[in-house]
């Protein structure tokens, strides 16, 4: 009696495959679930930023054609941005409702604002943009005064006399002849010790 009840207790295999086959089918529909939660999560985030990049297209339509350093272009990675230039871009929060403004500096990434305005996130590129365009012009103003200046077809002119390029001369001559003085020590170094313990 004992042997049958133990037979009766074990599962016939196509019952176990059919239970297996069912909970592989459960798996793969909450995967395909997940998948679409997933996928509606980015493209409400490629929508959020879209409607920055069109609440901006009016700003960026009116930067110089000769300027290169901002593009408002929308980056569809994962997360998406919203690239302003090359250090400043704009991606959705975790709660995938908030913009948040981020600057890439010397010393990590700066968050510039968060926030689930539109408006509010449009002014501040806005401000970021036209703030970018002044140092732009600095730059060129502050290049055009000095002697660095070099056009097509010229060769650039010494600001001053050779005495710099002289030291820094001299200076590379001493780190070498140093670099090989050093060397050689080494290496008569480790002759003399090679000798020393190899002699009887």
């Amino acid at each position: 009696m004992s042997e049958k009840m133990i037979i009766e207790e074990v599962p016939e295999p196509h019952k176990r495959e059919s239970r297996l086959r069912e909970a592989l089918s459960r798996a793969r529909q909450q995967e395909a679930e997940r998948s679409d939660v997933i996928v509606d999560l980015r493209e409400a985030e490629l929508a959020r930023l879209e409607l920055l990049q069109d609440a901006l297209s009016e700003v960026f339509d009116e930067i110089p054609e000769d300027t290169d350093l901002l593009e408002c272009s929308l980056v569809p990675s994962t997360p998406p941005r919203l690239w302003v230039d090359v250090l400043g871009h704009v991606m959705m929060g975790r709660d995938k409702r908030t913009y948040r403004f981020l600057k890439d500096t010397r010393h990590g990434r700066q968050v510039i604002l968060e926030t689930t305005k539109l408006d509010e996130m449009a002014g501040r590129v806005t401000d970021y943009v036209a703030h970018r365009l002044l140092e732009r012009e600095r730059a060129l103003e502050s290049d055009a005064d000095g002697k660095t200046v070099v056009r097509l077809g010229e060769t650039e002119t010494p600001a001053g006399p050779d005495e710099p390029s002289r030291r820094s001369g001299a200076v590379w001559g001493t780190v070498i002849f140093t670099f090989l003085v050093g060397a050689f020590a080494g290496a008569a170094g480790l002759f003399l010790a090679g000798l020393l313990l190899t002699a009887p």
